[in-house]
């Protein structure tokens, strides 16, 4: 992932981000990175996926019972300021 704007902040975040995905373990969840305000959230994923817009929305309604299947969770970056909102598939931690 070298040529990914993101990657780097996710792995120096990558503590707070497994700590966040911890908090909310066992509840169907997707984790948010945003760029701007420098915080780690954690929305329900029903309620987040249906703000997607409907192309988004399907793609990530099946990245996230993939993602269920193979204990995995889903972190979307959202860079206001570059109008992006970028998707990872991660491994959950044992």
């Amino acid at each position: 992932m070298d040529d990914d704007p993101y990657w780097d902040m996710i792995q120096e975040r990558w503590d707070a981000i497994i700590l966040m995905v911890n908090a909310f373990r066992g509840k169907d969840q997707i984790i948010e990175f945003d760029v701007a305000e420098q915080k780690i959230y954690s929305y329900p994923a029903g309620d987040y996926i249906n703000t997607l817009r409907e192309r988004t929305r399907d793609e990530t309604a099946h990245q996230f019972a993939e993602a269920e299947r193979h204990n995995q969770f889903i972190l979307f970056v959202k860079d206001a300021q570059n109008r992006q909102l970028r998707s990872y598939v991660l491994d959950l931690p044992e």
